[in-house]
């Protein structure tokens, strides 16, 4: 794994902690920023993997990749 897929991976799990410590709704709108500043391409990107990993059961734990 490259540096940009470990940084991405580790981006979703921190995106999934904060969706188990704020909600879903704080998520999104931090998800709307992303799209804004990094374009709606990296924002897909991370909303996509977010609903796959939550979906596996990952709640952002350090390391879970499932």
């Amino acid at each position: 794994m490259g540096a940009e897929e470990h940084r991405h991976r580790c981006e979703v799990r921190q995106v999934l902690a904060w969706r188990v410590q704020f909600g879903p709704e704080w998520v999104k709108d931090w998800l709307d920023g992303v799209g804004k500043k990094r374009g709606p391409a990296a924002a897909d990107r991370l909303r996509n993997d977010c609903r796959t990993q939550w979906a596996a059961g990952n709640r952002g734990e350090p390391g879970d990749w499932r």
